[in-house]
């Protein structure tokens, strides 16, 4: 195998050190790269700590919602559980195919588990947790408790006291 490097047309300025531009090259395409994948994992959503689904949280004044793609995990396979005001979603993914025919056997096996934590807020009830999944989504809804709700608190004008507009 022969190896040839050629000169670029372009020449970097004399500030910068002899292969300095690969390594910004190769800066960049790790940010590209990043992107495109995601700050944590591989294609496959596994990082080093396992299989991770992507989560969505979002909160209004009666409760917490949290939804999980879980695409592929059978219901019971999943383990919910809220311990304080830290909600786990855990569970394992497996999957296995097999094919025969005359000519071949194929037979491939996957799994991993995973475990996400979400802090939640002190507000939680933890009595009143409802999970449901479907389309590979699992979607999880934590009501808040009555007292935790905001109260609107009404602004009255005080009496005989008139503020001109735009004096503040």
């Amino acid at each position: 195998m022969n190896l040839t490097l050629r000169r670029s047309k372009h020449r970097e300025p004399a500030s910068i050190a002899p292969g300095a531009s690969l390594g910004r090259l190769r800066d960049e395409m790790d940010r590209l790269f990043e992107r495109f994948v995601g700050d944590s994992g591989d294609w496959w959503g596994r990082t080093p700590e396992g299989v991770v689904p992507a989560l969505d949280v979002s909160e209004t004044d009666t409760e917490v919602t949290v939804r999980a793609e879980v695409a592929g995990i059978d219901p019971k396979d999943l383990d919910i559980s809220i311990a304080g005001n830290v909600l786990t979603v855990a569970g394992e993914k497996r999957e296995e195919t097999e094919r025969k025919d005359e000519d071949y056997y194929h037979c491939e096996r996957r799994f991993g588990s995973f475990k996400r934590m979400v802090h939640l807020p002190e507000s939680v009830d933890p009595d009143r947790v409802t999970a449901e999944q479907e389309n590979g989504v699992v979607t999880i809804r934590i009501a808040k408790e009555a007292g935790a709700m905001p109260k609107r608190v009404e602004v009255k004008p005080g009496k005989g006291a008139r503020t001109a507009v735009g004096a503040l």
